[in-house]
């Protein structure tokens, strides 16, 4: 069993006591919850996951659909404090530029249009976020993590959603062209299928590819 790390507590209380706020003032959680609603796309969760490996340096990525459930992997670095603490976090973000739907910490919030509860493991973190209390983490226990990757994993809400979620996963294996955007990521595995580029050398002017 994997201990929380020693900043996991303060970082879960500090959002627990914002909710405690929230459902104490309607009028403050209104414009948060209004949102969260607007975010609410399964056809962009795959490409915030990418972004967000990507930024973690990953280079190969994994994403697709098991027995009821979605799964999207990497093998990016680990959370830091205060990336995890961004993460539970809701209208805030470490990053500068407004270049991506992560802008704020929003980005990852969108994951709960596939389903009620989102689950994050990585070598030091064994989370899962709810939609009632959506940026408050809750520790689990007893899960068998992989070494040297981050995993998410959402049990579908429902069919409309599947469905969502598969249409843009057969676009990705038809049309892989925006990997070539990405900083770090070179492959992208889906489901038994896999597209990847490599580099053919110099281009044709400077810094070119």
């Amino acid at each position: 069993m994997t201990l929380p790390p020693p900043y996991f507590e303060t970082i879960r209380a500090r959002a627990a006591r914002r909710w405690d706020q929230l459902e104490e003032d309607p009028e403050l959680a209104a414009p948060w919850h209004q949102l969260f609603q607007q975010i609410q796309s399964p056809r962009h969760v795959l490409s915030e996951l990418l972004q967000n490996a990507d930024d973690a340096g990953a280079t190969v990525a994994s994403v697709g659909i098991l027995d009821g459930e979605f799964f999207f992997s990497h093998n990016g670095e680990d959370f830091s404090e205060e990336h995890f603490a961004s993460l539970c976090r809701f209208g805030y973000s470490n990053k500068r530029a407004l270049h991506t739907i992560g802008f704020r910490g929003i980005g990852f919030k969108s994951t709960f249009s596939i389903g009620d509860e989102v689950r994050l493991f990585t070598p030091t973190l064994s989370v899962a976020f709810r939609r009632q209390r959506f940026s408050e983490p809750v520790w689990l226990t007893n899960v068998n993590q992989e070494k040297n990757q981050t995993q998410v994993r959402i049990v579908i809400k429902d069919d409309y959603r599947r469905r969502e979620l598969e249409s843009c996963l057969d676009e990705w294996v038809q049309s892989p062209a925006s990997l070539l955007f990405f900083r770090h990521l070179r492959a992208l595995r889906v489901g038994e299928q896999q597209v990847r580029w490599d580099s053919a050398g110099a281009g044709p002017i400077d810094d070119s590819e």
